[in-house]
Protein backbone atom coordinates (compact mmCIF):
# COMPACT_ATOMS: atom_id res chain seq x y z
CA UNK A 1 0.00 0.00 0.00
CA UNK A 2 1.53 3.09 -0.69
CA UNK A 3 0.75 6.28 0.88
CA UNK A 4 0.07 9.72 -0.21
CA UNK A 5 3.14 12.24 -0.68
CA UNK A 6 3.43 15.80 0.22
CA UNK A 7 5.21 18.58 -1.18
CA UNK A 8 4.94 21.64 -2.34
CA UNK A 9 5.74 24.05 -5.80
CA UNK A 10 5.95 28.05 -5.23
CA UNK A 11 4.05 27.91 -2.19
CA UNK A 12 1.23 25.77 -3.84
CA UNK A 13 0.95 22.18 -1.26
CA UNK A 14 1.16 19.21 -3.68
CA UNK A 15 0.13 15.80 -3.26
CA UNK A 16 1.51 12.65 -4.86
CA UNK A 17 0.61 9.42 -5.28
CA UNK A 18 1.18 6.60 -7.71
CA UNK A 19 -1.39 6.54 -10.67
CA UNK A 20 -1.19 2.87 -11.50
CA UNK A 21 0.89 3.06 -14.54
CA UNK A 22 -1.59 4.98 -16.48
CA UNK A 23 -0.92 8.66 -18.07
CA UNK A 24 -0.13 11.09 -15.38
CA UNK A 25 -3.01 12.92 -13.83
CA UNK A 26 -3.66 16.21 -12.15
CA UNK A 27 -5.41 18.95 -10.83
CA UNK A 28 -4.98 21.95 -9.84
CA UNK A 29 -7.82 22.83 -6.99
CA UNK A 30 -8.54 26.57 -5.43
CA UNK A 31 -10.98 26.71 -1.95
CA UNK A 32 -13.97 28.50 -3.96
CA UNK A 33 -16.91 27.11 -5.25
CA UNK A 34 -20.93 27.85 -5.53
CA UNK A 35 -21.57 28.07 -2.02
CA UNK A 36 -18.96 31.35 -1.18
CA UNK A 37 -21.28 33.36 -4.09
CA UNK A 38 -24.56 34.91 -3.50
CA UNK A 39 -27.65 34.55 -5.02
CA UNK A 40 -26.96 37.85 -7.27
CA UNK A 41 -23.32 36.72 -7.82
CA UNK A 42 -24.53 33.21 -9.00
CA UNK A 43 -21.82 31.60 -11.83
CA UNK A 44 -19.23 34.24 -10.80
CA UNK A 45 -16.86 31.17 -9.85
CA UNK A 46 -17.91 29.08 -13.00
CA UNK A 47 -17.62 32.14 -15.47
CA UNK A 48 -13.46 32.31 -14.11
CA UNK A 49 -12.99 28.91 -14.63
CA UNK A 50 -14.44 29.11 -18.27
CA UNK A 51 -12.40 32.68 -18.85
CA UNK A 52 -9.38 30.32 -17.42
CA UNK A 53 -9.67 27.65 -19.73
CA UNK A 54 -9.59 29.31 -22.58
CA UNK A 55 -5.97 29.50 -23.59
CA UNK A 56 -5.68 25.79 -23.28
CA UNK A 57 -7.79 25.11 -26.09
CA UNK A 58 -4.74 24.14 -28.60
CA UNK A 59 -2.98 22.40 -26.15
CA UNK A 60 -4.46 18.88 -27.57
CA UNK A 61 -5.32 16.70 -24.26
CA UNK A 62 -8.03 15.63 -22.12
CA UNK A 63 -8.77 19.14 -19.77
CA UNK A 64 -11.32 20.28 -17.74
CA UNK A 65 -12.67 22.83 -15.20
CA UNK A 66 -15.38 21.96 -12.55
CA UNK A 67 -17.02 24.27 -10.21
CA UNK A 68 -18.14 22.60 -7.00
CA UNK A 69 -19.90 23.65 -3.94
CA UNK A 70 -16.97 24.51 -1.78
CA UNK A 71 -13.81 23.60 -4.67
CA UNK A 72 -13.17 24.91 -8.13
CA UNK A 73 -10.45 22.75 -9.92
CA UNK A 74 -8.38 22.19 -13.48
CA UNK A 75 -8.13 19.04 -13.82
CA UNK A 76 -5.90 17.06 -16.63
CA UNK A 77 -4.34 14.00 -17.98
CA UNK A 78 -1.80 12.90 -20.51
CA UNK A 79 2.54 13.01 -20.71
CA UNK A 80 4.05 14.79 -17.70
CA UNK A 81 5.09 17.83 -20.32
CA UNK A 82 1.52 18.34 -21.80
CA UNK A 83 0.40 18.46 -17.84
CA UNK A 84 2.69 20.71 -16.79
CA UNK A 85 2.16 23.16 -19.64
CA UNK A 86 -1.81 22.46 -19.19
CA UNK A 87 -1.14 23.36 -15.39
CA UNK A 88 1.33 26.91 -16.77
CA UNK A 89 -1.95 27.59 -19.25
CA UNK A 90 -4.31 28.04 -16.49
CA UNK A 91 -2.32 30.02 -13.74
CA UNK A 92 -1.51 32.28 -16.57
CA UNK A 93 -5.45 32.88 -17.48
CA UNK A 94 -6.12 33.35 -13.79
CA UNK A 95 -3.23 35.82 -13.70
CA UNK A 96 -4.51 37.73 -16.67
CA UNK A 97 -8.02 36.75 -17.59
CA UNK A 98 -9.08 37.65 -21.67
CA UNK A 99 -11.99 39.77 -19.87
CA UNK A 100 -12.64 40.58 -23.43
CA UNK A 101 -14.32 37.44 -23.89
CA UNK A 102 -17.03 37.67 -21.17
CA UNK A 103 -19.76 38.37 -23.29
CA UNK A 104 -19.37 34.63 -25.16
CA UNK A 105 -18.41 33.16 -21.87
CA UNK A 106 -21.59 34.49 -20.28
CA UNK A 107 -23.51 33.02 -23.53
CA UNK A 108 -22.07 30.06 -23.21
CA UNK A 109 -22.37 29.41 -19.33
CA UNK A 110 -26.65 30.36 -20.36
CA UNK A 111 -26.54 27.59 -22.91
CA UNK A 112 -25.15 25.37 -20.88
CA UNK A 113 -27.67 25.98 -18.17
CA UNK A 114 -30.45 25.90 -20.70
CA UNK A 115 -29.16 22.51 -22.00
CA UNK A 116 -28.28 20.95 -18.54
CA UNK A 117 -30.53 18.01 -16.81
CA UNK A 118 -29.95 19.39 -13.64
CA UNK A 119 -30.37 16.32 -10.90
CA UNK A 120 -33.13 15.04 -9.41
CA UNK A 121 -32.54 15.91 -6.13
CA UNK A 122 -31.36 19.59 -6.15
CA UNK A 123 -34.77 21.16 -4.58
CA UNK A 124 -33.33 19.57 -1.24
CA UNK A 125 -30.54 21.97 -1.11
CA UNK A 126 -32.82 25.48 -1.16
CA UNK A 127 -35.09 23.59 0.99
CA UNK A 128 -32.32 22.79 4.06
CA UNK A 129 -30.05 25.66 3.58
CA UNK A 130 -31.83 28.56 2.08
CA UNK A 131 -31.28 30.64 -0.62
CA UNK A 132 -27.52 31.28 0.22
CA UNK A 133 -24.38 29.10 0.99
CA UNK A 134 -24.94 25.69 -0.01
CA UNK A 135 -28.35 26.12 -0.67
CA UNK A 136 -27.58 28.27 -3.80
CA UNK A 137 -26.48 24.58 -5.40
CA UNK A 138 -30.10 24.72 -6.04
CA UNK A 139 -30.70 27.69 -7.88
CA UNK A 140 -29.94 29.18 -11.24
CA UNK A 141 -26.42 31.00 -12.01
CA UNK A 142 -27.99 34.38 -12.01
CA UNK A 143 -25.14 36.47 -12.07
CA UNK A 144 -24.05 35.28 -15.26
CA UNK A 145 -25.97 37.56 -16.90
CA UNK A 146 -25.32 40.80 -15.00
CA UNK A 147 -21.95 40.17 -13.48
CA UNK A 148 -19.07 43.10 -14.68
CA UNK A 149 -15.75 42.78 -15.85
CA UNK A 150 -14.62 44.21 -12.81
CA UNK A 151 -16.58 42.42 -10.46
CA UNK A 152 -15.39 38.96 -12.07
CA UNK A 153 -11.60 40.15 -12.27
CA UNK A 154 -11.57 41.28 -8.40
CA UNK A 155 -13.11 37.41 -7.78
CA UNK A 156 -10.61 36.04 -9.26
CA UNK A 157 -7.73 38.07 -8.02
CA UNK A 158 -8.67 37.74 -4.31
CA UNK A 159 -9.88 33.90 -4.50
CA UNK A 160 -7.85 31.63 -7.20
CA UNK A 161 -3.95 32.70 -5.64
CA UNK A 162 -1.49 30.39 -4.38
CA UNK A 163 -2.29 30.56 -0.31
CA UNK A 164 -5.86 29.11 -1.56
CA UNK A 165 -5.15 26.66 -3.88
CA UNK A 166 -3.11 22.61 -4.04
CA UNK A 167 -2.43 20.49 -6.13
CA UNK A 168 -2.91 16.76 -6.61
CA UNK A 169 -0.95 14.46 -8.85
CA UNK A 170 -1.65 10.77 -9.58
CA UNK A 171 1.82 9.48 -11.07
CA UNK A 172 5.39 8.52 -10.73
CA UNK A 173 6.69 12.09 -9.92
CA UNK A 174 5.84 15.46 -10.44
CA UNK A 175 6.52 16.74 -14.00
CA UNK A 176 10.08 18.74 -14.59
CA UNK A 177 9.75 22.15 -14.79
CA UNK A 178 6.27 22.09 -13.58
CA UNK A 179 6.18 26.06 -11.95
CA UNK A 180 2.88 27.41 -10.56
CA UNK A 181 2.83 31.03 -10.94
CA UNK A 182 -0.16 32.64 -9.44
CA UNK A 183 -0.83 35.92 -7.05
CA UNK A 184 -0.55 35.98 -3.61
CA UNK A 185 -3.42 36.45 -1.36
CA UNK A 186 -5.36 34.71 1.56
CA UNK A 187 -7.03 30.80 2.14
CA UNK A 188 -10.37 31.26 2.07
CA UNK A 189 -12.45 29.06 4.78
CA UNK A 190 -15.53 27.38 4.15
CA UNK A 191 -18.79 29.51 4.80
CA UNK A 192 -20.50 28.26 7.53
CA UNK A 193 -24.05 26.39 6.96
CA UNK A 194 -27.06 27.93 7.23
CA UNK A 195 -30.88 26.21 7.57
CA UNK A 196 -33.91 26.93 6.76
CA UNK A 197 -35.16 23.82 8.60
CA UNK A 198 -36.87 24.63 12.31
CA UNK A 199 -37.38 20.91 12.51
CA UNK A 200 -36.12 17.34 11.24
CA UNK A 201 -37.16 14.98 9.80
CA UNK A 202 -38.65 17.09 7.35
CA UNK A 203 -40.48 16.98 3.64
CA UNK A 204 -42.18 18.90 0.79
CA UNK A 205 -43.14 17.93 -2.45
CA UNK A 206 -41.06 18.15 -5.69
CA UNK A 207 -42.43 18.01 -9.24
CA UNK A 208 -40.01 15.15 -10.35
CA UNK A 209 -42.18 11.33 -10.21
CA UNK A 210 -39.46 10.10 -7.42
CA UNK A 211 -38.31 10.01 -3.88
CA UNK A 212 -35.39 11.87 -2.62
CA UNK A 213 -33.67 11.72 0.49
CA UNK A 214 -30.50 12.91 1.96
CA UNK A 215 -29.04 13.57 5.95
CA UNK A 216 -25.80 14.55 7.19
CA UNK A 217 -23.78 12.20 8.27
CA UNK A 218 -20.57 11.60 10.07
CA UNK A 219 -17.16 11.33 8.38
CA UNK A 220 -17.01 7.96 9.48
CA UNK A 221 -16.71 4.50 7.89
CA UNK A 222 -19.96 3.75 9.60
CA UNK A 223 -21.53 5.99 7.24
CA UNK A 224 -19.61 5.19 4.63
CA UNK A 225 -20.77 1.29 4.84
CA UNK A 226 -24.47 2.85 5.54
CA UNK A 227 -24.69 4.14 2.46
CA UNK A 228 -23.58 1.01 0.69
CA UNK A 229 -26.01 -0.97 2.73
CA UNK A 230 -29.18 1.40 1.99
CA UNK A 231 -28.08 1.33 -1.46
CA UNK A 232 -28.39 -2.26 -1.65
CA UNK A 233 -31.62 -2.49 0.19
CA UNK A 234 -33.36 0.08 -2.07
CA UNK A 235 -31.82 -1.35 -5.39
CA UNK A 236 -33.36 -5.24 -3.93
CA UNK A 237 -36.72 -4.52 -2.64
CA UNK A 238 -37.67 -1.84 -4.47
CA UNK A 239 -36.41 -3.16 -8.28
CA UNK A 240 -35.63 -6.46 -7.91
CA UNK A 241 -37.92 -8.14 -6.06
CA UNK A 242 -40.83 -5.17 -6.21
CA UNK A 243 -40.88 -3.96 -9.65
CA UNK A 244 -41.64 -0.82 -8.64
CA UNK A 245 -38.40 0.87 -9.49
CA UNK A 246 -35.50 1.87 -11.81
CA UNK A 247 -33.10 3.53 -10.14
CA UNK A 248 -33.27 2.82 -6.52
CA UNK A 249 -29.84 4.17 -5.03
CA UNK A 250 -28.21 5.51 -2.43
CA UNK A 251 -24.55 7.40 -2.31
CA UNK A 252 -21.95 8.73 0.18
CA UNK A 253 -20.46 12.04 -0.36
CA UNK A 254 -17.94 14.90 0.83
CA UNK A 255 -16.97 17.68 0.08
CA UNK A 256 -14.70 19.31 2.35
CA UNK A 257 -17.05 20.35 5.22
CA UNK A 258 -16.60 18.13 8.44
CA UNK A 259 -19.82 15.67 7.62
CA UNK A 260 -20.90 14.14 4.64
CA UNK A 261 -23.84 13.19 3.19
CA UNK A 262 -26.04 10.19 2.42
CA UNK A 263 -28.28 10.69 -0.50
CA UNK A 264 -31.01 8.24 -1.69
CA UNK A 265 -33.24 8.37 -4.14
CA UNK A 266 -36.21 6.08 -5.92
CA UNK A 267 -38.41 6.73 -8.68
CA UNK A 268 -41.73 5.12 -10.17
CA UNK A 269 -44.43 5.27 -12.23
CA UNK A 270 -46.83 7.57 -10.94
CA UNK A 271 -49.72 5.02 -10.19
CA UNK A 272 -46.96 3.24 -7.82
CA UNK A 273 -45.59 6.31 -6.28
CA UNK A 274 -47.60 5.35 -3.22
CA UNK A 275 -46.18 1.99 -3.15
CA UNK A 276 -42.44 3.15 -4.09
CA UNK A 277 -42.48 5.74 -0.30
CA UNK A 278 -43.29 3.57 1.54
CA UNK A 279 -41.11 0.61 0.11
CA UNK A 280 -38.54 3.44 0.61
CA UNK A 281 -39.30 5.01 4.15
CA UNK A 282 -39.48 0.70 5.23
CA UNK A 283 -36.27 0.29 4.35
CA UNK A 284 -34.78 3.65 5.57
CA UNK A 285 -36.38 2.83 9.36
CA UNK A 286 -35.42 -0.92 9.19
CA UNK A 287 -31.91 -0.19 8.92
CA UNK A 288 -32.04 2.70 11.70
CA UNK A 289 -33.93 -0.07 13.93
CA UNK A 290 -32.91 -3.48 13.59
CA UNK A 291 -29.71 -4.88 13.33
CA UNK A 292 -27.87 -5.43 10.33
CA UNK A 293 -28.01 -8.84 8.60
CA UNK A 294 -24.19 -9.89 8.99
CA UNK A 295 -24.18 -11.16 5.57
CA UNK A 296 -24.86 -8.17 4.46
CA UNK A 297 -22.21 -5.98 6.48
CA UNK A 298 -19.80 -8.79 5.25
CA UNK A 299 -20.32 -8.04 1.45
CA UNK A 300 -20.06 -4.05 1.99
CA UNK A 301 -17.00 -4.64 4.21
CA UNK A 302 -15.06 -6.88 1.80
CA UNK A 303 -15.81 -4.32 -1.29
CA UNK A 304 -14.71 -1.52 0.41
CA UNK A 305 -11.05 -3.37 1.47
CA UNK A 306 -11.15 -4.37 -1.77
CA UNK A 307 -11.02 -0.81 -3.44
CA UNK A 308 -8.47 0.46 -1.00
CA UNK A 309 -5.78 -2.38 -1.48
CA UNK A 310 -5.96 -1.48 -5.00
CA UNK A 311 -3.06 -0.51 -6.87
CA UNK A 312 -4.64 3.27 -7.20
CA UNK A 313 -6.71 3.82 -4.02
CA UNK A 314 -4.43 6.44 -3.05
CA UNK A 315 -5.14 8.28 -6.77
CA UNK A 316 -8.33 8.24 -6.49
CA UNK A 317 -8.49 9.79 -3.20
CA UNK A 318 -6.16 12.95 -4.29
CA UNK A 319 -9.08 14.87 -5.29
CA UNK A 320 -11.01 14.36 -1.58
CA UNK A 321 -7.89 14.71 -0.21
CA UNK A 322 -6.56 18.23 -1.97
CA UNK A 323 -10.34 19.72 -1.26
CA UNK A 324 -10.08 18.79 2.67
CA UNK A 325 -6.79 20.01 2.79
CA UNK A 326 -7.83 23.02 1.42
CA UNK A 327 -11.28 23.16 3.67
CA UNK A 328 -9.04 22.09 7.07
CA UNK A 329 -10.57 18.91 7.63
CA UNK A 330 -7.63 16.52 8.81
CA UNK A 331 -8.49 13.42 6.20
CA UNK A 332 -7.75 9.92 7.29
CA UNK A 333 -4.81 7.73 5.96
CA UNK A 334 -5.20 4.96 3.52
CA UNK A 335 -4.24 2.94 6.64
CA UNK A 336 -6.52 4.46 8.75
CA UNK A 337 -9.59 3.79 6.11
CA UNK A 338 -8.82 0.29 6.11
CA UNK A 339 -8.97 -0.07 9.72
CA UNK A 340 -11.72 1.64 10.19
CA UNK A 341 -13.69 -0.79 7.62
CA UNK A 342 -12.31 -4.02 9.66
CA UNK A 343 -12.89 -2.85 12.67
CA UNK A 344 -17.00 -1.81 11.99
CA UNK A 345 -19.66 -3.33 13.77
CA UNK A 346 -23.21 -3.47 12.91
CA UNK A 347 -24.20 -1.43 16.36
CA UNK A 348 -21.88 1.34 14.61
CA UNK A 349 -24.26 1.86 11.32
CA UNK A 350 -27.61 1.13 13.48
CA UNK A 351 -26.01 4.39 15.47
CA UNK A 352 -25.64 6.24 12.04
CA UNK A 353 -29.01 5.20 10.40
CA UNK A 354 -30.91 6.21 13.28
CA UNK A 355 -29.05 9.71 13.19
CA UNK A 356 -30.02 9.78 9.45
CA UNK A 357 -33.36 8.95 10.04
CA UNK A 358 -33.33 12.27 12.80
CA UNK A 359 -31.80 14.58 10.18
CA UNK A 360 -33.51 13.61 6.90
CA UNK A 361 -34.94 15.90 4.60
CA UNK A 362 -37.41 14.06 2.50
CA UNK A 363 -38.84 15.21 -1.66
CA UNK A 364 -42.15 13.42 -2.27
CA UNK A 365 -43.63 13.64 -5.98
CA UNK A 366 -46.34 15.80 -5.92
CA UNK A 367 -48.90 13.59 -7.46
CA UNK A 368 -49.28 10.06 -6.69
CA UNK A 369 -48.97 10.10 -2.85
CA UNK A 370 -51.93 10.30 -1.02
CA UNK A 371 -50.70 11.13 2.56
CA UNK A 372 -47.65 12.93 3.99
CA UNK A 373 -44.71 10.52 5.21
CA UNK A 374 -45.43 9.56 8.75
CA UNK A 375 -43.34 11.07 11.20
CA UNK A 376 -41.68 13.90 8.76
CA UNK A 377 -42.86 17.49 9.28
CA UNK A 378 -43.84 19.51 6.56
CA UNK A 379 -40.84 22.00 5.40
CA UNK A 380 -41.68 25.58 5.49
CA UNK A 381 -42.60 26.59 2.23
CA UNK A 382 -45.05 29.67 3.09
CA UNK A 383 -44.01 32.84 5.16
CA UNK A 384 -44.91 33.16 8.93
CA UNK A 385 -46.53 36.61 8.10
CA UNK A 386 -47.59 39.35 5.22
CA UNK A 387 -46.45 43.20 5.52
CA UNK A 388 -48.59 46.39 5.57
CA UNK A 389 -49.51 48.10 2.87
CA UNK A 390 -51.42 48.76 -0.19
CA UNK A 391 -53.16 45.80 -1.70
CA UNK A 392 -53.82 44.80 -5.18
CA UNK A 393 -56.26 42.20 -6.32
CA UNK A 394 -55.11 39.54 -8.83
CA UNK A 395 -56.52 39.46 -12.01
CA UNK A 396 -57.55 35.92 -12.06
CA UNK A 397 -58.39 35.27 -7.93
CA UNK A 398 -60.62 37.22 -6.03
CA UNK A 399 -58.77 35.93 -2.93
CA UNK A 400 -55.42 36.53 -3.85
CA UNK A 401 -53.48 39.76 -3.34
CA UNK A 402 -50.55 41.63 -3.63
CA UNK A 403 -49.12 43.73 -1.00
CA UNK A 404 -46.90 46.58 -1.13
CA UNK A 405 -45.54 48.01 1.65
CA UNK A 406 -42.79 50.43 2.78
CA UNK A 407 -40.65 47.49 4.32
CA UNK A 408 -40.99 44.53 1.89
CA UNK A 409 -44.16 42.57 -0.64
CA UNK A 410 -46.22 39.83 0.10
CA UNK A 411 -48.49 37.78 -1.86
CA UNK A 412 -51.70 36.55 0.16
CA UNK A 413 -53.46 33.84 -0.61
CA UNK A 414 -56.03 32.06 1.53
CA UNK A 415 -54.05 29.40 2.72
CA UNK A 416 -50.71 31.67 3.71
CA UNK A 417 -49.10 34.49 2.58
CA UNK A 418 -45.07 34.81 1.16
CA UNK A 419 -43.81 37.11 1.99
CA UNK A 420 -40.32 38.79 1.35
CA UNK A 421 -38.43 41.80 2.83
CA UNK A 422 -36.46 44.58 1.58
CA UNK A 423 -33.68 44.43 3.69
CA UNK A 424 -33.26 40.42 3.95
CA UNK A 425 -33.93 39.97 -0.15
CA UNK A 426 -30.87 38.11 -1.07
CA UNK A 427 -32.05 38.59 -4.95
CA UNK A 428 -34.23 40.33 -6.91
CA UNK A 429 -35.03 39.56 -10.89
CA UNK A 430 -36.10 42.61 -13.03
CA UNK A 431 -37.08 41.56 -16.30
CA UNK A 432 -37.61 44.56 -18.66
CA UNK A 433 -41.42 43.93 -19.24
CA UNK A 434 -42.00 45.35 -15.54
CA UNK A 435 -41.79 42.23 -13.75
CA UNK A 436 -39.69 41.61 -10.59
CA UNK A 437 -39.12 38.37 -8.12
CA UNK A 438 -38.34 38.79 -5.34
CA UNK A 439 -36.52 36.40 -3.32
CA UNK A 440 -35.81 36.00 -0.03
CA UNK A 441 -32.86 34.39 2.10
CA UNK A 442 -35.27 31.11 3.49
CA UNK A 443 -35.99 31.33 -0.69
CA UNK A 444 -39.29 32.09 -0.56
CA UNK A 445 -40.08 34.18 -3.77
CA UNK A 446 -42.70 36.57 -4.42
CA UNK A 447 -43.21 36.73 -8.01
CA UNK A 448 -44.76 40.61 -9.30
CA UNK A 449 -46.42 40.52 -12.48
CA UNK A 450 -48.22 43.08 -14.03
CA UNK A 451 -49.76 40.53 -16.24
CA UNK A 452 -51.40 39.21 -13.40
CA UNK A 453 -51.93 41.92 -10.79
CA UNK A 454 -53.30 45.65 -11.03
CA UNK A 455 -50.15 47.59 -10.58
CA UNK A 456 -49.41 51.16 -10.37
CA UNK A 457 -47.89 52.14 -13.22
CA UNK A 458 -44.50 53.19 -10.79
CA UNK A 459 -44.60 50.33 -8.72
CA UNK A 460 -41.85 48.40 -10.63
CA UNK A 461 -39.28 51.86 -9.68
CA UNK A 462 -40.60 52.01 -6.00
CA UNK A 463 -39.46 48.28 -5.47
CA UNK A 464 -36.17 49.10 -7.25
CA UNK A 465 -35.49 52.11 -5.02
CA UNK A 466 -36.60 50.01 -1.68
CA UNK A 467 -34.33 47.51 -2.16
CA UNK A 468 -29.99 46.78 -1.74
CA UNK A 469 -28.69 47.45 -5.33
CA UNK A 470 -25.96 44.89 -5.01
CA UNK A 471 -29.10 42.45 -5.29
CA UNK A 472 -30.93 43.60 -8.68
CA UNK A 473 -30.48 41.60 -11.36
CA UNK A 474 -31.21 42.09 -14.91
CA UNK A 475 -32.37 39.26 -16.83
CA UNK A 476 -32.90 39.58 -20.61
CA UNK A 477 -36.35 39.54 -21.75
CA UNK A 478 -38.20 36.36 -21.69
CA UNK A 479 -40.09 34.52 -24.61
CA UNK A 480 -43.75 35.01 -25.04
CA UNK A 481 -45.06 31.83 -23.64
CA UNK A 482 -42.87 32.57 -20.47
CA UNK A 483 -44.60 35.45 -19.63
CA UNK A 484 -47.96 34.78 -17.54
CA UNK A 485 -50.95 35.43 -18.92
CA UNK A 486 -54.63 35.47 -16.82
CA UNK A 487 -56.89 33.20 -17.61
CA UNK A 488 -59.79 34.85 -19.31
CA UNK A 489 -62.03 31.35 -18.58
CA UNK A 490 -60.94 31.86 -14.70
CA UNK A 491 -61.02 35.45 -15.04
CA UNK A 492 -64.54 35.66 -16.43
CA UNK A 493 -65.84 33.05 -13.77
CA UNK A 494 -63.77 35.05 -10.63
CA UNK A 495 -65.55 38.21 -12.35
CA UNK A 496 -68.81 36.26 -11.88
CA UNK A 497 -68.70 35.23 -8.61
CA UNK A 498 -67.70 39.33 -7.55
CA UNK A 499 -70.73 40.21 -9.12
CA UNK A 500 -73.09 37.17 -8.21
CA UNK A 501 -72.66 38.51 -4.73
CA UNK A 502 -74.20 42.13 -4.62
CA UNK A 503 -76.71 40.70 -7.07
CA UNK A 504 -77.82 37.44 -5.04
CA UNK A 505 -78.09 40.09 -2.07
CA UNK A 506 -80.28 42.00 -4.21
CA UNK A 507 -82.32 39.21 -5.16
CA UNK A 508 -82.69 38.21 -1.38
CA UNK A 509 -83.79 41.49 -0.84
CA UNK A 510 -86.87 41.26 -3.27
CA UNK A 511 -87.58 38.13 -2.20
CA UNK A 512 -87.79 39.50 1.44
CA UNK A 513 -90.08 42.49 0.26
CA UNK A 514 -92.06 39.99 -1.91
CA UNK A 515 -92.76 37.79 0.53
CA UNK A 516 -93.65 40.67 3.20
CA UNK A 517 -96.05 42.00 0.75
CA UNK A 518 -97.56 39.30 0.07
CA UNK A 519 -98.20 38.68 3.93
CA UNK A 520 -99.27 42.24 4.28
CA UNK A 521 -102.39 41.77 1.62
CA UNK A 522 -103.74 38.42 3.41
CA UNK A 523 -103.50 40.36 6.84
CA UNK A 524 -105.72 43.02 5.13
CA UNK A 525 -107.63 40.87 3.35
CA UNK A 526 -108.27 38.40 6.80
CA UNK A 527 -109.50 41.75 8.44
CA UNK A 528 -111.98 43.19 6.01
CA UNK A 529 -113.73 39.44 6.28
CA UNK A 530 -113.68 39.86 10.05
CA UNK A 531 -115.18 43.23 9.75
CA UNK A 532 -118.43 41.97 7.28
CA UNK A 533 -118.57 38.84 9.80
CA UNK A 534 -118.79 40.87 12.87
CA UNK A 535 -121.54 43.18 10.80
CA UNK A 536 -123.30 40.18 9.85
CA UNK A 537 -123.81 38.27 13.23
CA UNK A 538 -125.06 42.14 14.81
CA UNK A 539 -127.62 42.19 12.27
CA UNK A 540 -128.52 38.39 12.27
CA UNK A 541 -127.73 38.35 16.47
CA UNK A 542 -130.32 35.10 16.75
CA UNK A 543 -127.56 33.00 15.08
CA UNK A 544 -125.05 32.09 17.41
CA UNK A 545 -122.79 30.38 14.85
CA UNK A 546 -122.43 33.86 12.73
CA UNK A 547 -120.88 35.34 16.08
CA UNK A 548 -118.67 32.38 16.71
CA UNK A 549 -117.26 32.83 13.15
CA UNK A 550 -116.55 36.75 13.68
CA UNK A 551 -114.90 36.18 16.81
CA UNK A 552 -112.67 33.68 15.14
CA UNK A 553 -111.72 35.62 12.03
CA UNK A 554 -110.68 39.07 14.53
CA UNK A 555 -108.45 37.01 16.95
CA UNK A 556 -106.89 35.95 13.59
CA UNK A 557 -106.37 39.28 12.29
CA UNK A 558 -105.28 40.81 15.69
CA UNK A 559 -102.79 38.34 15.54
CA UNK A 560 -101.73 38.66 12.31
CA UNK A 561 -101.30 42.76 12.66
CA UNK A 562 -99.55 42.11 15.82
CA UNK A 563 -97.33 39.70 14.87
CA UNK A 564 -95.98 42.02 12.04
CA UNK A 565 -95.19 44.90 14.04
CA UNK A 566 -93.16 42.47 16.61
Amino acid sequence: MHATQHTEIDGVPVLLAPGGGGPTRAGLVFRVGRADETAATGGITHLVEHLALHRQGGLGHDANGMTGMTTTQFVTQGTPESVAAFLHEVCAGLRELPLERLGVEQRILGTEADNRADPVGLPLAVYRYGARDYGLAGLPEWGIHSLTAEQVAEWARTRFNRANAALWIAGDDIPPGLRLDLPDGDRWPPPPESSALPVTPAWFTGAAPAVVMNAPVPRTRAAAAYARLLDRALFRQLRQEGGLSYTAAAAYTTDGRPHAYVTAVADGRPAQLGEVLDGFLAEVHRLATTEVDPAELETVRARELAVLDSADADANLLPRRAADLLCGFDAATTAELVEGFRSLTAADVREVAADAERSALLMVPRTGVRRPPAGFEAAPSYSRFAVTGTRHRSRTDPNTVLVLGADGVSVVRPHAPSTVLFTECVAALRFPDGARHLIGPDAIAVQIEPTLFRLPSDAAARIDAALPPEVLIDLPARAPDAVPRPNRAAGLRARGRRLAVPARARLDRLTMYRGRTASTLATIALTLLALVSAVLAIAQPERPLGWLTAGLLVTLSLRRWFRGRS
